[in-house]
C-alpha cells in the first residue's frame, strides 16, 4: 500500500468515532424532539398500507407516482410495529444529516458545529412533515443513508459515480430524494472546485435522474401498459397546453413559497424571512473567501427549486412543502460555514455565531416537540377506544363520524379510513365505518344508530359484533 493510501485509510479510521458520535447524538436529539411519538408514532393517510404490509392499497402509486421501491417494500409480508419503523426511519435520516455535516465541514470546526449542523438539518420543519410518512419511505431513506455513509469513506470520484446507481433507485422511492445525494456531492469540503468540475457533477446527476425516469417509464409500460407517469385524478392538476395556461400555473409558485414560509418558521413567517436574510448573508460571506464553495451549494439548491418550478408550471399541481427539505439542508451548510468563518475573528463574532447556531437548534427542537404534541389527543382517544373494543374475531362497526373526536382535526386526519385502519392496527380486527360503508351498517339495531353528543364514545359488545358509537356532529375547532 502506498504512503498516500495509508494516510487516507488512517484518516478515515480516525473519522469513524467522529461520524458515529455525530450520528448517535443527532438521533438522540431527534428522538427527544419527537416526544411521545417514539412510543406510538402517528400514522395517517396513505401511510397505512405500508404499516399493514398491504400492497393492494399502494399499487396505484406505481402508475401515478412511479414509486416502485416503496411498492416492493409493501410486498414484504411481515407487519413490523410502527414504533420500530419510526426508529429505523429517524435513524437513517439522522445518519444522512450527520454524514452531510462531516462531509461538508471536513476538519473545520469542533464537535458542536458538526452536531449543530446535523441537528438543524434533521429538525427542518419540511423534513419533519416528511417523517410522518415513515412507514412508506423507509426503503428510500435507507438508500439515502447508505449513500451518505459511503460518501464519508469512498473517494470523491467513486462517490460521484455511485450517483448512477443511487439516483435512479432513490427516485423510485421519492422524487426529491436524489437531491439529498446531490447535496452530499456538492457540499464536500475537499473538492477541487471549478466550472468544469461543477458542470461535470451536474451533468452526471441529470443523466442519472433521466435514467431513473426511464426506469420508471419502463416499469409502468410493462406493468400498466403506459410509458410514462400519468397525472393522478385526485391531484386536480391543470396541465399546461399553451403559454396562457403555463403562466397561470406559474402563479401557483407563490402559493408554494408562501406555504413554505409558514412551515419553515413553524407558523412564523418573520422567522422564515430571517432565514432568507441569513441565506443571502451566508452566500456573500462564504462566497467572498471561496466563491466556488458557495456556488456549488447554491447550484444544488437552485437545481431542486428548478425541478419544483418546472413540475408546477407543467402540471399545475400544488406541491407539498415537504419536498423542499434539500434546500433547507443546503442553507444550513452555508449558515454553518459562515459561522465558522466569522468565528475565526474570535471574540464577539465567535460567541454570536456559536450562540446563533445553538439558538436555532433549541428553537427547532422546541418547535418539533410542540408539533408532536398535536397528535397526542388523537393517539390517546384511539388507544382508549381500542382497549375498550378489545381483542376477538367478531367485526367492529363504527357509527357517526370520526370528525366528532376532538383530536381528529388537530392530528390532521382526513378520512374515516384513518380511524378504521388505526383500530385495525391496534386490535387486528376487521373494522367497518358507516361513513365509508353505510350498507354494512344497515342491519345494526336502531338504538345503535341513534346520535350521541359530540366528543363522546360508546362501545357496545353485542353477540356477533362490537359497535363503536360516535356522534354525527363535528367537534368544535377548539375541542
Amino acid at each position: 500500500m502506498s504512503e498516500i493510501a495509508m494516510q487516507t485509510e488512517s484518516s478515515r479510521l480516525c473519522q469513524f468515532p467522529v461520524l458515529a458520535t455525530t450520528i448517535v447524538l443527532t438521533f438522540l436529539g431527534l428522538l427527544l424532539s419527537s416526544g411521545l411519538q417514539v412510543l406510538d408514532p402517528i400514522v395517517r393517510h396513505d401511510d397505512f398500507p405500508a404499516l399493514l404490509a398491504d400492497p393492494a392499497g399502494y399499487y396505484v402509486k406505481t402508475l401515478y407516482e412511479g414509486r416502485w421501491i416503496n411498492y416492493f417494500w409493501h410486498l414484504r409480508g411481515v407487519i413490523t410495529p410502527s414504533w420500530l419503523n419510526y426508529l429505523v426511519y429517524q435513524f437513517c435520516w439522522s445518519a444522512f444529516a450527520a454524514c452531510l455535516a462531516v462531509v461538508a465541514l471536513g476538519d473545520k470546526g469542533g464537535p458542536w458545529h458538526r452536531i449543530g449542523l446535523a441537528l438543524l438539518v434533521a429538525l427542518g420543519p419540511s423534513a419533519t412533515l416528511m417523517s410522518y410518512w415513515y412507514n412508506t419511505l423507509i426503503p428510500g431513506m435507507v438508500l439515502v443513508a447508505l449513500y451518505a455513509w459511503l460518501s464519508t469513506w469512498l473517494s470523491e470520484r467513486a462517490t460521484r459515480w455511485l450517483l448512477v446507481v443511487f439516483v435512479p433507485l432513490t427516485l423510485l422511492a421519492y422524487t426529491t430524494y436524489p437531491l439529498f445525494l446531490l447535496a452530499l456531492c456538492l457540499a464536500r469540503a475537499e473538492t477541487r472546485r471549478s466550472f468544469r468540475d461543477l458542470a461535470g457533477v451536474m451533468a452526471l446527476f441529470i443523466g442519472s435522474f433521466a435514467l431513473g425516469m426511464l426506469l420508471i417509464f419502463t416499469f409502468n409500460y410493462f406493468e400498466h401498459g403506459v410509458f410514462g407517469v400519468p397525472m393522478a385524478p385526485w391531484r386536480e392538476g391543470n396541465p399546461a397546453h399553451d403559454l396562457a395556461s403555463a403562466l397561470e400555473n406559474f402563479t401557483r409558485i407563490w402559493g408554494f413559497l408562501k406555504a413554505s414560509a409558514e412551515v419553515q418558521g413553524f407558523g412564523s413567517v418573520p422567522l422564515s424571512l430571517v432565514h432568507v436574510l441569513l441565506l443571502v448573508v451566508s452566500i456573500l460571506v462564504v462566497g467572498r473567501r471561496d466563491p466556488w464553495r458557495a456556488a456549488y451549494i447554491c447550484c444544488g439548491i437552485l437545481a431542486g427549486l428548478g425541478l419544483i418550478l418546472v413540475q408546477t408550471v407543467k402540471t399545475g399541481i400544488f406541491l407539498p412543502v415537504r419536498v423542499n427539505s434539500f434546500a433547507w439542508a443546503g442553507y444550513v451548510v452555508l449558515l454553518t460555514l459562515m459561522i465558522l468563518q466569522l468565528g475565526e475573528k474570535g471574540g464577539l463574532y465567535k460567541r454570536m455565531g456559536t450562540n446563533l447556531l445553538r439558538f436555532f437548534v433549541l428553537a427547532y427542537m422546541a418547535g418539533s416537540v410542540q408539533q408532536a404534541l398535536g397528535f397526542t389527543t388523537w393517539q390517546q382517544q384511539t388507544r382508549a377506544m381500542a382497549a375498550e373494543v378489545g381483542s376477538g374475531d367478531t367485526p367492529v362497526y363504527v357509527t357517526g363520524t370520526f370528525k366528532s373526536l376532538p383530536g381528529a382535526k388537530e392530528a390532521g386526519i382526513q378520512a374515516a379510513r384513518g380511524l378504521r385502519l388505526r383500530l385495525t392496527y391496534l386490535n387486528g380486527r376487521t373494522v367497518f365505518t358507516c361513513e365509508e360503508r353505510p350498507e354494512k351498517c344497515a342491519d345494526l339495531p336502531d338504538v345503535m344508530l341513534a346520535d350521541i353528543p359530540s366528543g363522546q364514545v360508546e362501545v357496545h359488545h353485542l353477540a356477533d359484533k362490537v359497535v363503536v358509537r360516535l356522534s354525527s356532529q363535528i367537534a368544535d375547532a377548539d375541542g
